[in-house]
């Protein structure tokens, strides 16, 4: 007797699900798919400069490494400005260099590499400073 009471009040309480609610399902649906795309193009563009930004790092990371094998006396480590003969690297980089004489400290170089490329945002540019002592 008391199950089928149950029954009975279980089957009146399910009436399903109306137009109203979909309607409004759809609306907050609809509302959060708008609010997604809209974060797409600045997603797109925060993407691009972390990428630019981590080429730009490694091809300076690896010119350092290259200088640093070199001996001291070597002419791409003569004081002064110097072009990477590659440029434009990796298609829109452009990668120099430029070595002090006896900084900070007499017998030292201070190697300060930059690689630039096009960007729309500030920061186009990443500069990597290393020093070099003639005693290796």
């Amino acid at each position: 007797m008391w199950n089928e009471r149950n029954k009975a009040l279980m089957l009146q309480s399910q009436k399903g699900i109306g137009l109203i609610e979909i309607i409004i399902a759809m609306l907050i649906f609809g509302v959060g798919i708008m609010a997604a795309i809209r974060t797409l193009p600045d997603s797109n563009t925060a993407t691009t400069r972390a990428r630019n930004l981590t080429v730009a790092t490694n091809l300076a990371q690896e010119k350092i490494e290259e200088l640093m094998a070199l001996p001291y006396n070597n002419a791409d480590l003569s004081a002064g400005n110097h072009n990477d003969p590659l440029n434009p690297l990796e298609i829109h980089y452009t990668r120099t260099w430029n070595v002090t004489n006896n900084v900070p400290v007499t017998g030292m170089k201070r190697i300060t590499v930059t690689v630039s490329y096009e960007s729309a945002s500030k920061d186009n540019s990443v500069t990597l400073n290393t020093y070099l002592t003639s005693r290796r």
